[in-house]
C-alpha cells in the first residue's frame, strides 16, 4: 500500500509543476481520476494496516457496553446498518471514504487555484492519516473542512450544523468550537501581536509541566478521556519529543510567516483570518496536551485539512513557485517515510 500512496504522491508532485498550463477541464478529471484511487486505497486496505483491526472488533461486536461508550453513535448506528443488509467491514470502509475524500477534494478544488500543489500535502501527510486510518475522524475532518465557507459568509446556523454533525463522526471534533466563536474576527495589529504570542506562551506552560486536560468537563465524553490517559500511562504511544515533530516545526514557520504576510495572503484568499486562527490554535492543543499524548496529537491532526489549503498561500509571496512546490514535496514526502519508517522499524 505504500507503494501505491507514493505512486499517487508523484504524480501529484509532477501535476503540481504542471497546473499552471493546465486547462480546467483537464485538471478536472485528473482530480476526480486521483479520488476514484484514494477511494479504493481507503476501501480495499489491509486489515494489517494501523486501527483496521479495531475497527473490525468494533463493527463486529457494535452492541458491546465499552465499544458504544468509545465510539461515535455514527459509527454504532452504520454498522449495525452494513450487518443487517449483509456487508462486511469493506462497505463500511468505502461508506467512510465515499463521505470524506470526495467532499476534501471538492472543496480543494473551490478554495485554491493550485489543486494539484495543495494535493502534495493532502496525499503526503493527511489522506494516509485520516483516510486510510483514523476513518472516522476523516468525515469529521471533511465537514469541518467544509464549515469554512458558511462561517466566513457569517452563516452561523449552517456552521453550528456542520459543527455538530462533525462530532457525531468524532468527538474531538468539539475543539473547532473556539474557531466557531472566534473565527470570522477580522486580522488588525493586536490579533497579530496576539497570535505571535500564543505559541510562545504555550511552549512556556509546557515548560511548567501545566497541562490542560484537566480543564476538559469529563462528563461529557468521560470512556473516551479516560481511554486516552490509560493508552497514555500504558506508554503505547511515544512521549513527544517536539523538535522531532516535522509537522509542528513546518507550522510553526508558517504561522508567522503567516503574521508578516497576512496582508498580501489576505488579498488572494478569503478565508486568511481563520486560517491564522486554526494554525495557532492546533499547536496550542498539541503543546498544552502533552501529558496525554493521543489526544494532543487528535486535537492537532483535525485541523489539517485546513494546513493543505494554508501552506498553499505561500505561492503568493515566494517566488518562484516552484520554490514552494519543492519545499512542499520535501516536506511531505520527509513526514511520510518518517511515519513509514517508525511504523516498520519500531512497532
Amino acid at each position: 500500500m505504500d507503494v501505491l500512496i507514493l505512486s499517487i504522491f508523484a504524480i501529484v508532485v509532477v501535476l503540481s509543476f504542471l497546473e499552471d498550463y493546465m486547462p480546467a477541464w483537464q485538471k478536472m478529471v485528473l482530480l476526480i481520476s486521483i479520488g476514484i484511487t484514494l477511494i479504493c486505497i481507503s476501501t480495499f486496505k489491509p486489515l494489517t494496516t494501523a486501527d483496521a483491526a479495531n475497527y473490525e472488533t468494533y463493527f463486529y461486536y457494535n452492541d458491546d457496553i465499552f465499544i458504544e461508550e468509545v465510539t461515535e453513535p455514527t459509527f454504532i448506528y452504520l454498522s449495525r446498518l452494513c450487518l443487517s443488509l449483509g456487508f462486511g467491514i469493506t462497505v463500511l470502509f468505502f461508506t467512510y471514504a465515499l463521505l470524506a475524500i470526495p467532499l476534501k477534494l471538492m472543496m480543494l478544488w473551490k478554495m485554491t487555484p493550485f489543486v494539484f500543489s495543495s494535493m502534495i500535502v493532502y496525499v503526503g501527510i493527511y489522506f494516509p492519516l485520516h483516510d486510510v486510518v483514523q476513518i472516522r475522524c476523516g468525515v469529521a475532518v471533511a465537514l469541518l473542512y467544509l464549515a469554512i465557507i458558511p462561517l466566513e459568509k457569517r452563516q452561523y446556523l449552517l456552521t453550528t450544523i456542520l459543527f455538530v454533525l462533525a462530532i457525531l463522526f468524532h468527538y474531538s471534533s468539539v475543539a473547532f468550537l473556539p474557531i466557531l466563536l472566534m473565527g470570522n474576527m477580522k486580522i488588525g495589529k493586536y490579533w497579530k501581536w496576539v497570535l505571535g504570542a500564543a505559541i510562545p506562551i504555550c511552549l512556556l506552560l509546557y515548560i511548567a509541566n501545566f497541562s490542560a486536560f484537566s480543564l476538559i468537563p469529563k462528563s461529557l465524553i468521560e470512556g473516551k478521556l479516560d481511554m486516552y490517559k490509560e493508552i497514555s500511562d500504558a506508554g503505547v504511544w511515544e512521549p513527544y519529543v517536539l523538535y522531532k515533530q516535522i509537522t509542528f516545526l513546518a507550522e510553526f514557520a508558517l504561522l508567522y510567516l503567516f503574521i508578516f504576510y497576512y496582508d498580501t495572503i489576505e488579498k488572494h484568499c478569503i478565508y486568511a483570518h481563520i486560517l491564522i486562527k486554526v494554525l495557532a490554535l492546533e499547536m496550542g492543543y498539541l503543546i498544552l496536551f502533552s501529558e496525554i499524548e493521543v489526544l494532543g496529537n487528535r486535537l492537532h491532526e483535525l485541523f489539517g485539512m485546513y494546513n493543505v489549503l494554508a501552506f498553499t498561500q505561500c505561492m503568493y509571496f515566494i517566488k518562484p513557485r516552484y520554490a514552494v512546490r519543492i519545499g512542499l514535496t520535501v516536506f511531505s514526502l520527509a513526514y511520510y517515510l518518517s511515519q513509514m519508517l517508525n511504523e516498520v522499524y519500531f512497532h
